[in-house]
């Protein structure tokens, strides 16, 4: 049984966490040539040779991790060491969005603490080096994480379902939302129009300049959802350079990995 549930979570994990939105995106930004597009581009910098093979190889075995970690959650929901509710009335309907919010607030403040961790110097290379050997990243590293970080990058998630009460309907939009933040931050084209993340509510959200800028340059930028951790902790950096409506070349500061 936990073997067929296993296959399960790794099918699921793979095509609809991976495979679709990474190969829609990257079809969408990097197959198509759209010109209207190359004014929205963050770098000049193309990927390099080799670098989707690596990208690609690395999220699979994310993918299998991921799978392994999901099927151990899936056990203590059964023996019922989760905060996961099945019937929708048993809380309030406006429960549901406050649920949802939750764990972005959640899952933001441990992914940018633990994402700073990981750029600890004595432990860069061996966490989160393999994520940043794609300087000009494409949708297919969105799961490009050595082992230990693609670790730590669930433990989020499985906190969360245990600490949190969460209907499927919830933890579905929440995983819905990540996937699709993730894989737009590593697209490297930037379609959201200057004047709105600028304005005064939607500046405190990321956009994919601020996560592109962080492949350029590591010392900012840690957050996924929001760049508040960002602004109190002094490593924010915003995308004041661009013009309204495009993206401007920004310099490649990139760290050496010590």
């Amino acid at each position: 049984m936990i073997a067929l549930e296993f296959i399960g979570f790794y099918l699921f994990i793979l095509i609809f966490g991976y495979l679709v939105p990474a190969g829609s995106f990257y079809y969408w930004y990097h197959v198509r040539h759209d010109p209207k597009l190359s004014a929205l581009r963050i770098q000049q910098r193309q990927p390099v040779v080799g670098q989707i093979r690596r990208e690609c190889r690395l999220s699979l075995i994310t993918v299998l991790i991921f799978a392994v970690m999901a099927t151990a959650v899936f056990q203590l929901y059964k023996a019922g060491h989760t905060k996961i509710y099945l019937r929708i009335g048993e809380r309030p309907l406006f429960y549901l969005p406050i649920s949802f919010a939750i764990s972005l607030v959640v899952h933001d403040t441990y992914f940018y603490w633990t994402h700073r961790l990981m750029h600890w110097p004595r432990i860069f290379k061996y966490v989160h080096l393999g994520h940043h050997r794609s300087i000009t990243p494409t949708p297919w590293a969105i799961y490009a994480f050595q082992p230990l970080e693609a670790v730590i990058q669930f433990t989020s998630v499985a906190l969360i379902v245990i600490f949190v009460p969460l209907h499927p309907l919830a933890l579905l939009a929440f995983l819905c939302w990540d996937t699709m933040v993730n894989t737009a931050g590593h697209t490297g084209y930037e379609m959201v129009p200057r004047s709105v993340s600028s304005h005064r509510f939607f500046k405190w959200f990321n956009t994919v300049t601020h996560h592109d800028d962080h492949h350029t340059n590591t010392r900012v930028n840690f957050g996924v959802f929001f760049n508040i951790w960002d602004r109190c902790m002094g490593t924010f950096q915003g995308d004041e350079s661009r013009k309204s409506g495009t993206s401007v070349p920004r310099p490649n500061q990139q760290l050496s990995a010590r």
